[in-house]
């Protein structure tokens, strides 16, 4: 439910309700309380949080502003706890909209200036509350106003209903902007193109789109739709930061060699987002799951997926989720399905459940473990999820079934034609032979192929890169050779060679569960393919 059907809800019979928002919202709730509830029902609307520790009764002045003043009664919270506050509310004879902001914050820590009494006691005196508010023939009504990623208790979440700020739609914004704009640059704001402007402030809030534009119209330069958008979209990006989501609106990223098949099942996704795909009732794509040992190039090929959907692609700390939990996890799906088509990227999505693993029990991975398959099974936008992980064993069973994701594919340790595509693309960057012609002969390919056997490509970049600055210090011909490359590449020890237990323990699982995300090397410069006796097979 939404922060509309507050009245609804209040009128419904309901004496305590819940308001999930974040806290640049803060003030567009307790507007929005004030004039849909406390005005229409000639109500009074009190607001008490910690900082205060008491109550200040609540108003709007002509132009729209809050206001906060003191609530002038014989009985009004002496110490600032909670708990005075809780008697102040049974013991009030006076009718109104009271509103306790942040409790659930309260409710999940101990604190010892409350007596030394844990969440617990806090969470009795919230049922006691509910009976005699359910009970009483006052019109005395409590709104829990939660501004911190924080979720009621089971216990209270089953007798009190929760309401939801959703950000703002497409149409809502198109208006925002337009008011914004209206204010900020007067009638030039017809110069502007709102349309492009509107894109980019999805997965933002009111108050942050109005912060935003703001801030875009005065960084200086001309008021133009390019420079605001440019603004805008910088300002989005700090943004999503701050919740530690990386935003990439076009992901600039080199195409890599290698894994064709992973690369014709994002061109068969692109196909399935298309318009006509709906009208032949084939369902939006899921995501993928990327496996596979550290360095083979999963997370490039997280980005590359984004870039040739050509959609923006939103990086995800998997430790802010751990931290966050199943609420903060839930406002990250907000914040990103509001701005699909995206790709949603977790790295190394393996350790979200790494501690319910160890442990046996995790309360936390379990509510993330479920919000997840929830949204997942139901979601219904344009959101594309690409997971990468280094073991499938370590995935939740739930998590891995069909219908979870479209495809699992195995990211290996690249062939030897995958070899040479990727040596070749990192050797164009710094010697242009590469990009114009092969200065390469195939035994000397053959010979580099052969020396960099179970490479991952993250060394082969570095192989490169080795070798370049090599002749750069040494002031040499930027001409990168065979004789260049074999001698950064006895100066490195693989993955492969350091962790071979674990590598092999990857693959065995793996192939038996995913997908291979690379054909079979059928190219010259494939290893030749021999029987047990040695004979070379056909």
């Amino acid at each position: 439910m939404k922060l509309s059907d507050l009245d609804l809800l209040i009128d419904s019979g309901s004496k305590i309700i819940c308001v999930n928002a974040p806290v640049q919202e803060r003030i567009t709730v307790l507007t929005h309380i004030y004039y849909q509830c406390a005005t229409n029902k000639n109500l009074p609307l009190y607001l008490w949080n910690e900082g205060w520790g008491y109550f200040n009764q609540v108003k709007c002045d002509l132009s729209g502003t809050i206001t906060f003043s003191s609530y002038e009664s014989s009985f009004q919270p002496e110490d600032g706890t909670i708990f005075t506050a809780f008697d102040f509310l049974l013991n009030s004879e006076s009718d109104g909209i009271y509103i306790l902001e942040n409790l659930p914050s309260l409710i999940s820590t101990s604190f010892k200036k409350y007596c030394n009494c844990n969440s617990t006691k806090i969470v009795s005196h919230l049922i006691n509350l509910h009976e005699y508010l359910k009970n009483s023939n006052q019109s005395k009504y409590l709104v829990i106003l939660a501004t911190e990623d924080i979720e009621l208790p089971q216990s209270l979440s089953s007798l009190i209903p929760t309401l939801s700020t959703p950000l703002p739609s497409i149409d809502e914004i198109h208006d925002i902007i337009t008011q914004s704009l209206q204010k900020l640059v007067g009638k030039s704001y017809t110069k502007l193109k709102v349309s492009n402007l509107v894109n980019i402030a999805t997965g933002l809030t009111l108050e942050e789109i109005n912060l935003g534009l703001a801030i875009a119209i005065r960084s200086g330069g001309k008021i133009n739709t390019d420079s605001v958008a440019e603004n805008l979209l910088s300002y989005k990006i700090s943004r999503f930061n701050s919740f530690n989501l990386n935003f990439f609106a076009k992901p600039n990223v080199p195409e890599f060699g290698g894994l064709d098949l992973f690369k014709k099942f994002i061109a068969q996704v692109k196909q399935d987002f298309l318009p006509n795909a709906r009208g032949a009732n084939i369902p939006l794509p899921k995501g993928c799951l990327l496996v596979g040992p550290p360095g083979t190039g999963k997370t490039l090929a997280a980005h590359v997926s984004a870039k040739n959907l050509g959609f923006p692609l939103v990086s995800v700390d998997t430790a802010a989720v751990l931290a966050g939990g199943a609420s903060y996890l839930k406002r990250l799906i907000e914040r990103v399905e509001a701005c699909a088509p995206i790709v949603l990227y977790f790295d190394e999505f393996d350790k979200l459940f790494a501690a319910s693993n160890e442990s046996g029990e995790d309360i936390g991975s379990r509510q993330i473990l479920g919000t997840l398959l929830t949204w997942l099974q139901e979601k219904t936008s344009a959101t594309f999820v690409v997971a990468t992980l280094n073991r499938l064993d370590a995935l939740p069973p739930e998590l891995t079934r069909v219908g979870r994701f479209d495809e699992i594919f195995y990211v290996g340790f690249p062939q030897a034609i995958e070899r040479k595509e990727i040596l070749t693309t990192h050797l164009a960057r710094f010697d242009e032979r590469y990009s114009q012609d092969d200065p390469l002969t195939e035994k000397e390919w053959r010979i580099i192929l052969n020396k960099t056997l179970n490479c991952t490509g993250a060394e082969l970049a570095r192989m490169v890169e080795k070798a370049a600055r090599v002749l750069f210090h040494q002031k040499l011909e930027m001409k990168i050779g065979v004789v260049e490359l074999l001698e950064q590449r006895d100066k490195i020890v693989p993955l492969y060679v350091r962790d071979t237990d674990r590598i092999l323990a990857i693959e065995n699982k793996a192939k038996y569960i995913c997908q291979p995300a690379s054909s079979p090397d059928v190219s010259e410069f494939a290893p030749v393919i021999t029987s047990f006796w040695g004979e070379v097979k056909n």
